[in-house]
């Protein structure tokens, strides 16, 4: 009997934030096949410390993997060229484990990585846009930090003519909308991991192992449960 050749897939992941073992069983449970194309909204890093094991595996893998940068990237990068007020804990401990298997290939990747990925169809960036401003116009602190413009989210005055799929906003969650897409489901806060299949509109998560920053913890404890209003654990899944 004659194989029926699977189709390819366009499949697009949220902030993965260090969470390499919810992006593993994320990958199984989509069943990636070789043929399928992933992109990457950005922060791939930082929130936990396997963070290199996600740098790795992206970069293994970087001919089917095309990642944008987010603003953890970013900080990341800046920070490696000595600008202070973006430093973090985990950022040494990255660099370590980076210079230990080759300093300059993942640091060379990483600085590679564009803002935003255009295809015919749709747009992949980190955070979001600001309306009526050319894409590559951006800088790269608008593109990869955005959330807000005139007080309102700024995919509430987005009217280009493809669908922007964006990461960056773990308060405002999963947000399904006619022309944009937002997959930040909080994996590193105890919630998901989201992926998005283009061409079925399929949302797939894999609920998170750990809560990895406990803002059950916080000082901002009320303020977070407030917005969230969820329980731990809960996938979210909101749609508008």
């Amino acid at each position: 009997m004659k194989q029926v050749k699977s189709k390819a897939r366009t499949i697009i992941i949220g902030d993965i934030q260090g969470c390499f073992d919810e992006f593993e069983a994320l990958l199984k449970k989509i069943d990636l096949q070789k043929e399928d194309t992933v992109y990457l909204v950005g922060d791939m890093i930082n929130k936990w410390p396997k963070s290199f094991e996600v740098l790795k595996y992206i970069y293994k893998h970087r001919q089917q993997f095309l990642p944008v940068l987010g603003n953890h990237e970013v900080n990341f990068l800046r920070w490696l060229d000595g600008e202070k007020d973006t430093e973090h804990k985990d950022f040494q401990k990255l660099q370590n484990k980076i210079i230990t298997e080759g300093k300059e290939k993942y640091i060379s990747y990483l600085k590679k990585l564009p803002l935003y990925r255009e295809t015919d169809d749709f747009i992949v960036l980190h955070a979001g846009v600001i309306p009526d401003k050319k894409l590559s116009e951006h800088s790269v602190d608008e593109i990869t930090r955005i959330r807000e413009w005139n007080n309102t989210p700024w995919y509430n005055s987005y009217t280009g003519k493809k669908k922007i799929f964006y990461g960056h906003w773990a308060i405002d969650g999963i947000r399904i909308r006619k022309k944009t897409i937002g997959l930040d489901s909080g994996c590193c806060y105890g919630k998901a991991l989201s992926a998005y299949i283009v061409e079925t509109k399929e949302l797939i998560q894999y609920p998170a192992q750990h809560i990895y920053v406990d803002i059950y913890k916080s000082s901002k404890k009320t303020l977070w449960q407030r917005i969230f209003g969820l329980p731990k654990h809960e996938l979210w899944n909101y749609k508008n």
